[in-house]
């Protein structure tokens, strides 16, 4: 998403910078080395700066501090008795090379990571203003960080994914908020080739229920899983696709793939690490998309699967009850439920006719609401009304205003 809206904002005439970790996948926020990718490169004239992930000489200078004299005063006065800002990725590595930008506002990225903290510091100890871009998976416990309230506070403007999201930001203080939603490129889906896909796997005509994302848990991979027992009792020739990173497959998932039997087992095809200019035709190669998260701020690979003209299934929680009209262009399934979900999955692979309306009815939607183009007007306007409120000159309107923003893992 980030990527996207950057590189708009630079055709549309601003300078963007991303600082961001030098972390290709999860595995590599827990390594002092990182992913080894490039310092700092332009990306479609996106400057990009990578610093590595926080090493544990933070934690060991915490528990140093702590035994000297008004330590524990003043850790408590920064964190209360939440160490999460020191917690790796910590973003203490982004302070001075964010520091050294001359920027008119800064957005900070992903909330989840304690680098968020160091990024939205208080007001009297910075001069720029920053728009937070949380992305709260508000369903889990995570979101509900008792330091969250002061840094909306502290932000001169919120941009959130759905209106769930916004409700919940603004009980705790945020304002100023705007809806962006997440968006694609329709661009991207115009030589989409699901034919091509099926072809390299060996699926044929087979009936294919997709997966696209990280495979764990909480995404309701396990979920998927036990549901699709149900669904090859009376579909046996249908397929189950899961595609996804290697790296993001949860322990949980590969255990249930090898207990399955030798028969389902064959039924399940994955494709890890595809390229990215193969997304949209492994979407296309699907007859409809299962999502069963119950830790979603949007779900970017619903609509992406719209834009296919396919039906998507996602779970019962309030953000994707805000993308998903239940019955009209998808259905909702009880979290972690595979009987629901499994009768949802027939449902639709019974009635072709009703997995094109429905994948029909989202495509509408899509183009009305969910492209990156429209998603970049929101961002921009939330940005120079926030770099307005600096004590700073406003820009110019003939000046390149500069949006350093903050992010997780890698831009592309």
């Amino acid at each position: 998403m980030l990527q996207s809206v950057s590189e708009r904002l630079v055709e549309r005439g601003h300078d963007v910078s991303v600082l961001t970790f030098d972390c290709a996948a999860l595995p590599d926020f827990d390594s002092p080395r990182g992913a080894g990718l490039t310092p700092s490169e332009t990306i479609n004239g996106v400057r990009v700066t990578r610093v590595g992930p926080a090493s544990p000489r933070f934690q060991r200078w915490h528990q140093w501090w702590l035994k000297q004299r008004g330590g524990w005063r003043t850790s408590a006065w920064l964190f209360s008795d939440n160490v999460w800002p020191l917690r790796p990725p910590s973003g203490l590595g982004l302070v001075l090379p964010l520091a050294r930008m001359k920027a008119d506002v800064v957005v900070s990225a992903n909330w989840h990571f304690g680098m968020s903290y160091w990024v939205c510091r208080p007001r009297h100890l910075r001069s720029t203003p920053r728009v937070a871009f949380p992305i709260l998976h508000i369903e889990r416990e995570w979101a509900h960080n008792p330091i969250y309230p002061r840094m909306f506070r502290d932000c001169d403007g919120v941009i959130v994914c759905t209106e769930a999201e916004r409700d919940f930001v603004r009980a705790r203080g945020g304002h100023t908020i705007a809806v962006s939603g997440a968006g694609v490129d329709p661009g991207h889906f115009i030589r989409r080739d699901g034919a091509a896909i099926r072809a390299r796997y060996g699926i044929g005509d087979r009936a294919v229920v997709g997966f696209v994302g990280r495979q764990d848990t909480n995404k309701g991979v396990p979920t998927l899983i036990e549901a699709m027992r149900n669904v090859w009792r009376r579909f046996p020739d249908s397929v189950l696709l899961l595609a996804g990173q290697s790296a993001h497959r949860g322990e949980r998932v590969s255990e249930m793939l090898d207990e399955l039997t030798e028969e389902n087992r064959a039924r399940v095809v994955l494709i890890d690490d595809f390229d990215q200019r193969d997304a949209a035709s492994i979407m296309d190669a699907c007859d409809l998309l299962v999502l069963p998260s119950v830790e979603e701020s949007f779900g970017l690979v619903m609509i992406e699967a719209w834009m296919c003209g396919k039906p998507v299934i996602g779970a019962d929680i309030a953000s994707t009850r805000c993308i998903i009209d239940h019955g009209v262009d998808g259905w909702t399934a009880k979290p972690f439920d595979a009987t629901d979900l499994a009768d949802r999955i027939l449902d639709l692979l019974a009635d072709p006719a009703k997995r094109a309306g429905f994948g029909e009815r989202g495509r509408t939607k899509v183009l009305s609401r969910y492209t990156w183009d429209r998603v970049t007007d929101v961002w921009e306007s939330v940005l120079r009304r926030a770099a307005r409120r600096s004590h700073n000159r406003a820009p110019a309107s003939h000046e390149r205003q500069r949006i350093p923003a903050s992010m997780k893992g890698e831009v592309s």
